[in-house]
């Protein structure tokens, strides 16, 4: 178990509730999609759950945490850049392309299968490598559409590797790039480059995260009364449906994005303040569900739509079924991907680069 001396004091690193807000911010993603998928595929009209991009925020903010936590042992290594850069492209790339190649040859093979089939050589290329681009439904989508915020976590680690490189601390350095793409987010316009992805509100949420972890590895928490009122408050927050908070807010999107990146930061602040205060030991499989994260959150898209497909053959128009059994097969599926995949995939690039003496 690592641990890291800071000030005479030695603060444990591994948060498990960390693994539980991964898993809490995919069910916000995935019920999301669940509805989406049945209004395409089951019942048009059916009720939209718009709130999905507040899991997304919750996971930029985990991000810039778990970078910054895992990372201190890196910041006065030699090499510590290429040992940071080549962990993050094991843990990435590899599934990653594994799953744009199966959902590329869906398309091309099936793609009546594919409600979101059209592709161009440019797209696919810039899929691969993680490079924004607009694909020929005119957004800044991948092949494998969730894939935008990768292509976001991807730039966010590149900021840090370079930080690593030029021996600037992480936080300073990413603060000078990540604010000032934040404020430019706020005059962005569709005309400008590809790279505008990069310019968008949810971008500060990274720094967010690299923030709440300044101050855990400092030792400044927040007391467990009032850390725990927080939690709760801020955890409701992020699932109430966005159409009871908009109207309260004059319908200014703007705003609502602030509010809820301001939320996602005090659930990962709270809630890790709280777990080395009262010893916090979640259930095994909460833990592997947030482990499991990054292959649900990748594989649900491919899957999670066959449960309306599945209703709407068999002639039952029953919306309701139909979310509950996607988000069903989204985690089932998911799981054992990340079992019989992502674990033994990852492992290998991992031994081996222990081998070669790589990390």
């Amino acid at each position: 178990m690592n641990t890291i001396k800071i000030a005479k004091t030695t603060i444990n690193h591994k948060f498990e509730t960390i693994q539980l807000l991964r898993f809490f911010a995919f069910l916000i993603v995935v019920i999301c999609h669940a509805t989406f998928y049945t209004a395409e595929r089951l019942k048009k009209g059916f009720y939209l759950y718009q709130s999905g991009y507040n899991g997304v925020a919750l996971f930029f903010v985990i991000s810039g945490f778990v970078m910054i936590v895992s990372s201190q042992k890196l910041v006065d290594k030699k090499d510590g850049w290429s040992i940071f850069s080549i962990r993050r492209i094991i843990r990435i790339v590899p599934v990653y392309w594994l799953l744009t190649t199966y959902k590329l040859i869906l398309m091309l093979a099936l793609p009546g299968l594919i409600i979101h089939s059209r592709l161009s050589a440019l797209t696919v290329l810039k899929s691969y490598f993680f490079i924004p681009a607009l694909n020929l439904d005119g957004v800044l989508f991948p092949i494998v559409g969730v894939g935008w915020t990768l292509n976001m976590e991807m730039f966010f680690y590149l900021l840090f590797a370079i930080a690593l490189v030029v021996k600037i601390k992480p936080v300073i350095f990413l603060g000078f790039v990540l604010i000032p793409l934040f404020i430019l987010s706020f005059y962005a316009q569709d005309s400008w480059p590809d790279c505008r992805l990069y310019a968008q509100p949810i971008i500060i949420n990274f720094m967010l995260g690299v923030f709440a972890a300044s101050l855990i590895l400092n030792n400044i928490k927040l007391p467990k009364k009032p850390a725990f009122f927080i939690l709760f408050v801020s955890l409701l927050a992020l699932v109430i449906p966005n159409e009871y908070i908009l109207p309260l807010l004059h319908n200014n999107q703007l705003t609502y994005k602030l509010i809820i990146f301001l939320v996602s930061l005090l659930i990962v602040y709270s809630s890790t303040s709280i777990e080395k205060q009262i010893h916090f030991s979640p259930p095994a499989w909460l833990v592997f569900l947030g482990g499991a994260s990054y292959s649900l959150y990748l594989l649900h898209p491919m899957i999670a739509p066959i449960a309306p497909a599945i209703l709407n053959i068999l002639g039952m128009p029953l919306p309701w079924l139909s979310v509950i059994c996607a988000i069903g097969i989204a985690i089932t599926g998911g799981s054992l991907f990340f079992l019989y995949c992502e674990m033994p995939i990852t492992a290998f690039f991992v031994r081996h680069a222990r081998k070669s003496n790589l990390i």
